[in-house]
């Protein structure tokens, strides 16, 4: 029973944050696309900030390939132990990939605020976009000011109010996806190296009077053990053999009871390390 609820094991988390890593390299490779082809998103970044907008677009292409590179270790070493080979080798390479990602996005992330930060305070482009603010706040009162064609202003002033109110939303998705990028690359790294310790456990079925821990230990057999035929099972050894028949089925109730964990059931253990 413990091996077929496998919603919480180790492997099972492994997969569900490799599918996160695949949305997350879909969605920067997306990104990287609209920063390249699209130019409502790329003229006015180009034209304000040429080398972050550079610099940004050939890193959000490459940390884009990089987790889908991850992805694909995570099912080579899903494969390995499929194939009942160790996945430790996929594993480790697994782990230094995510941790030279980490590593990347902090580099560019203190780099583009450096940047920015300075960009703000002496570039002649951070000027232009002051003075554009400053506009947009002056065309507003013309917008409403135009009669002749109110049909047309109406709309392009709800429009820029709306674009005022809702841009902060922006910086708060950003920070918000951020910090989930951050916590998955840490369980990435940590489920990955328990993986590499213990092994992948397939997840099968219990076989009838079999249970076993299911991360990183090796399934027990605990099968009632065949007893060796004898020449007689009259009298001493008849009632021998039915003593430790009881007792071995004492264990397997246990055990049963404790949900296949030997480890919840210290009296089952007790029983099976005597000798049957």
């Amino acid at each position: 029973m413990g091996c077929t609820r496998g919603l919480c094991t180790s492997q099972s988390v492994f997969i569900f944050i490799n599918i996160a890593f695949a949305m997350y390299s879909g969605a920067l490779l997306s990104t990287a696309a609209r920063l390249a082809w699209d130019p409502s998103t790329y003229t006015w970044f180009r034209f304000l900030c040429a080398a972050q907008y550079r610099v940004s677009l050939a890193y959000v292409l490459a940390a884009g390939l990089w987790l889908a590179a991850l992805v694909y270790l995570a099912v080579a070493a899903g494969a390995a132990a499929a194939a009942a080979r160790r996945p430790a080798a996929a594993l480790h390479t697994y782990v230094a990939g995510v941790c030279a990602l980490a590593l990347s996005e902090v580099a560019y992330g203190a780099w583009l605020v450096a940047s920015l930060a300075a960009w703000w305070r002496a570039a002649p482009e951070a000027e232009l976009a002051r003075k554009g603010i400053d506009l947009l706040h002056d065309i507003k009162p013309a917008l409403l000011a135009v009669e002749r064609y109110r049909d047309v202003a109406q709309p392009l002033y709800n429009m820029i109010e709306e674009v005022e109110a809702r841009a902060p939303n922006n910086a708060v998705i950003v920070i918000v996806f951020a910090v989930l990028a951050v916590v998955l690359q840490v369980a990435a790294v940590v489920v990955a190296r328990r993986l590499a310790r213990g092994g992948v456990t397939a997840g099968r079925r219990c076989e009838p009077g079999e249970v076993g821990e299911e991360e990183g230990e090796s399934r027990k057999s605990v099968t009632r053990p065949q007893r060796e035929p004898c020449e007689s099972e009259h009298g001493g050894s008849a009632t021998a053999a039915t003593a430790r028949d009881a007792r071995w089925d004492a264990v397997h109730a246990q055990l049963a009871a404790a949900g296949g964990r030997p480890a919840r059931a210290p009296t089952a253990l007790l029983i099976l390390h005597t000798d049957l």
